[in-house]
């Protein structure tokens, strides 16, 4: 059963040592100024293009991710150009992203507090590495674990970016934690063994983290400062 509340909250943040944060939602809206249905379209349309036929339902997605997940069912080729087409799109639009309340805060409170922090993300590295430049956030973030190959099965829910985190974090399951605001966060996270702090920034969150088995709920990332600004280092 998930946890909420401060008391929840402060019990596993004094426990944790190593503070993962998926990038797109805990740390910025990614899509906030080119929307991700823009993304998404413009993807199905570069492989109407290169002579792919799409479905419907891949058609009318609003999720670029999902576009990238099926172009790896047309070849590697396909796959590949969809990489370099979906990465090149995030990297415009970090560019009008918007920080998410409080992310920052978390980022330098933790590292104050002598905690490793890295980005697990399966949006790109690159488009990861330039948010993170663009905000001052470099000294803070000790890892950046996302996507950088064409292949979509090593996207969250697959366990497989955050494993990479910890080993370059040096960093035991036991004691790291996520903060994600999708199922395949939560999915992710239960695979690593590691804690899932789901994230429920809208409305029907809450019940959909809870429902795939996230070990605590918040709201909004300053629940996740306020145990630091009195833990101590």
């Amino acid at each position: 059963m998930a946890l909420s509340g401060a008391e929840a909250v402060r019990a596993i943040m004094d426990g944790a040592q190593c503070l993962l944060l998926d990038f797109d939602g805990p740390v910025c809206d990614i899509f906030a100024g080119l929307s991700a249905p823009t993304v998404a379209a413009r993807l199905c349309a570069m492989l109407e293009a290169a002579g792919a036929a799409l479905s419907p339902e891949v058609r009318g997605t609003d999720d670029p991710l999902e576009v990238f997940r099926f172009s790896a069912s047309l070849g590697d080729e396909m796959a590949r150009l969809t990489l370099r087409a979906l990465t090149e799109l995030e990297v415009k639009a970090v560019a009008t992203a918007r920080p998410t309340p409080g992310a920052a805060d978390l980022i330098i409170r933790a590292r104050d507090n002598g905690m490793t922090v890295g980005i697990v993300s399966n949006n790109s590295d690159e488009a990861v590495a330039n948010f993170v430049d663009r905000e001052g956030l470099g000294e803070g973030v000790d890892y950046i674990s996302a996507r950088s190959i064409a292949d979509p099965s090593l996207m969250k829910p697959n366990p497989y970016l955050l494993d990479q985190a910890l080993i370059h974090l040096s960093a035991d399951a036991s004691v790291a934690l996520l903060v994600g605001d999708s199922v395949t966060d939560v999915e992710a996270s239960k695979r690593a063994g590691i804690v899932a702090v789901g994230y429920a920034n809208r409305p029907g969150k809450a019940e959909r983290l809870i429902r795939a088995g996230a070990d605590l709920i918040v709201s909004s990332m300053e629940e996740l400062v306020a145990p630091l600004n009195s833990r101590k280092p």
